[in-house]
């Protein structure tokens, strides 16, 4: 009997000490990676016009397109803050989509390449010499 308790009593102990020293397992659910949008900030930068700039130039800087005919980008873009693509003045905060489809690219090139040369005024046309849009 007494060999019996011992029995018993040491697989007990054991049992004890196998789950109280044991590795616990558990279990995390690790959320599924969810696909990254590119910033904001990344495709949409803001020029502050500067006196005696115009579309052509701001468009032609590196920072802004580095081409002077996607200059109608800036003008669509900022449409309601531009009436006249000749007449835009210092302080005008223009954004600049950075990341426009192909297609809008070339039809701006193409738009500006058919855009007469300026002929000097100060109040904005009524009918501009392209439609832009």
């Amino acid at each position: 009997m007494k060999k019996a308790f011992l029995f018993i009593f040491t697989l007990f102990l054991g049992s004890i000490l196998m789950v109280s020293c044991g590795a616990k397992h558990v279990e995390t659910e690790v959320p599924a990676a969810s696909p990254t949008a590119e910033p904001t900030a990344d495709k949409v930068i803001h020029y502050v016009v500067k006196p005696k700039d115009t579309l052509w130039e701001i468009a032609g800087k590196s920072s802004i397109y580095g081409d002077s005919f996607q200059w109608p980008l800036i003008f669509k873009t900022n449409r309601d803050k531009i009436q006249d693509p000749d007449l835009i003045y210092p302080q005008q905060d223009f954004e600049v989509n950075k990341t426009v489809p192909t297609d809008e690219v070339e039809q701006a090139k193409k738009l500006a390449s058919e855009t007469g040369k300026y002929k000097e005024h100060k109040k904005p046309l009524k009918k501009l010499p392209l439609d832009y849009f």
